[in-house]
């Protein structure tokens, strides 16, 4: 595969194997023009064997290499999209054979309906990955045998492109709704977070030309037990966040909540913080990526999304 530079697509993932052989990275890019028709996949019971790319310009069919299948599957499925439908989001698991990281399933969700699960759940990393302002424009990944890798390329519509949320999906109203953004030259200099059981609030502080600018707290109408800081440092940047949803005990409880969130940097990981319970979620990308968090609070943080911008990366 060659190598190019590329601009203007915002790349989400790895989940499952992180690296290895150059002639085992693959890579699927809708060409201008072109839409996506139909994906074939090659699976077994536990383990997403291969995948093959259809697209459709002016009634012309154009179909990828097949991605991976060194190994054969025991069911073909094939995936055909309606003229209207888009992917909006995938679901999958990731797990292991003969000791290899490997996607065991995929689903792809469409603004129509659910297609998969294909392959089989496993009792390891699951991965949920919903978008919005956004487009799909292609996938990336490891393959070998099977798909070991797999990750998202996305377009901006206006420049941002959120992917999530997890937690919590409808506020009850407008207060519910929070955000923040990263301001262009400003570097995201400190989180505070508010946490016991679950995560209660965040608060932001972002620096520029020396001077500091705190963000309001966002959640907390209830307190918590303890208050951490993350600081980081002046090339330190997030490239990932996982964390927990739950439902909240106590007073308030019965409410989807994150209960516990950790950060990801170029550097480390901080946290977790508040209490690893329930449905994990774990969302890496690119260095230079991050620009904001959003999502929905009350009495706590009752969920988070994150927002990416566009990046320059090598192919």
């Amino acid at each position: 595969m060659q190598l190019s530079k590329v601009a203007g697509f915002i790349r989400v993932g790895i989940w499952g194997k992180q690296g290895g052989s150059p002639h085992n990275n693959w890579s699927f890019e809708l060409e201008q023009g072109h839409k996506l028709h139909k994906i074939t996949i090659d699976h077994g019971d536990d383990v997403i064997y291969s995948l093959m790319f259809t697209t459709k310009c002016r009634d012309i069919f154009h179909t990828s290499n097949k991605v991976g299948g060194w190994n054969g599957g025991q069911t073909v499925s094939e995936v055909t999209f309606e003229i209207d439908e888009e992917i909006i989001g995938i679901k999958g698991c990731v797990g292991t054979r003969g000791g290899h990281t490997i996607i065991s399933s995929l689903s792809f969700e469409t603004n129509k309906r659910t297609h998969g699960p294909f392959g089989g759940a496993s009792d390891a990393q699951v991965f949920s990955i919903p978008w919005d302002r956004g487009s799909l424009v292609g996938f990336y990944g490891i393959a070998g045998y099977y798909i070991d890798g797999i990750g998202v390329y996305m377009k901006a519509h206006e420049e941002i492109v959120r992917i999530g949320t997890w937690g919590r999906s409808y506020p009850e109203g407008p207060q519910n709704i929070w955000s923040f953004k990263l301001e262009r030259n400003h570097r995201l200099k400190k989180i505070t977070v508010d946490h016991g059981d679950l995560i209660y609030s965040l608060m932001f502080t972002t620096q520029y030309r020396g001077l500091t600018n705190n963000s309001k707290k966002i959640g907390g109408w209830n307190g918590g037990d303890k208050v951490s800081e993350v600081t980081f440092d002046c090339v330190e940047e997030i490239i990932a966040i996982s964390g927990t949803v739950e439902l909240s005990r106590g007073p308030y409880a019965g409410y989807t909540i994150i209960s516990s969130l950790s950060f990801v940097t170029n550097k480390k990981t901080h946290g977790p913080f508040g209490n690893v319970r329930g449905k994990p979620f774990m969302v890496p990308w690119d260095d230079g990526s991050f620009d904001g968090f959003y999502g929905l609070c009350g009495y706590y943080l009752d969920s988070i999304g994150v927002s990416l911008k566009a990046t320059s990366w090598d192919l």
